[in-house]
């Protein structure tokens, strides 16, 4: 019987095969490395934000990125290789971004401050693992790295943030009769509450109708909706021009009360 015509012959097999590269074991691809790896990330930011990192085990973090265990130790030999890398590729280029307006302030502290907060809130809405994090991480009794990030706020934006306060008091720009300590955890709270805390007013905004007169259920629902939309994935926009607005109510100066 002759050989089929689509069959190739031992010898051509053997050359064909010797011209294609070596494959390493165990070494994947580049491009699909750096997939893999970027979602490496990605899964362990999720879940230190919803369990922590105490209490997230490598097999969990290599299930949510659907890779497997082997996979995980091949590029982050250990928790703490993960979550360093984590600081050093996520959390420090999220703090460079939000940091940029107190490094390169403007001629006025108070637009100072106010770009600072309007950039800080964007940054947080583009990377909404960040706000998790420091609940889980740094606010909350115990956190892994509350130590680190404590410090390093008190060494880059406290300092910065007070001084543009000072100054922008000292200036006449902001009302001179508050703390400026406490203007600084003001700023920082009207940036990171929101979308820290959408998951609860957004439900809690959804079961207020229910008890409600039906007149003032309609009056509601509009304005908690677009609430609800300013922290979706559309954008923003919503939610930063109403905090800019408070930002600059509630730091023009007292006026002057009338006679009676």
């Amino acid at each position: 019987m002759s050989t089929p015509r689509y069959r190739r012959r031992p010898a051509q097999a053997a050359k064909a095969d010797s011209a294609k590269p070596p494959r390493r074991p165990g070494r994947p691809a580049a491009t699909a490395g750096v997939d893999r790896r970027a979602r490496l990330l990605d899964a362990a930011l999720a879940l230190f934000g919803e369990a922590g990192i105490g209490a997230t085990t490598l097999r969990a973090i290599a299930q949510r990125a659907r890779v497997t265990p082997a996979l995980l130790h091949y590029y982050f030999a250990s928790k703490d290789s993960l979550v360093e890398t984590i600081l050093a590729e996520r959390v420090a280029p999220f703090l460079a971004v939000s940091m940029a307006p107190l490094r390169e302030p403007l001629p006025s502290p108070r637009a100072t401050l106010r770009r600072f907060l309007e950039i800080h809130m964007r940054n947080i809405a583009a990377n909404p693992w960040m706000p998790r994090l420091m609940l889980r991480e740094v606010l909350s009794e115990g956190g892994s790295l509350r130590g680190r990030m404590q410090a390093q706020f008190a060494l880059t934006v406290a300092p910065k943030m007070l001084a543009l306060i000072a100054s922008a008091q000292r200036k006449g720009e902001i009302r001179d009769d508050l703390n400026p300590l406490f203007i600084g955890v003001s700023l920082i709270s009207l940036a990171v509450f929101p979308f820290a805390a959408a998951p609860v007013w957004r439900e809690a905004g959804a079961s207020l109708f229910e008890d409600l007169p039906a007149h003032l259920a309609r009056a509601l629902r509009t304005p908690l909706a677009a609430a609800g939309a300013a922290t979706d994935s559309a954008g923003p926009e919503g939610l930063i021009e109403h905090t800019l607005t408070l930002f600059d109510d509630m730091l023009e100066k007292p006026r002057a009360k009338s006679k009676r």
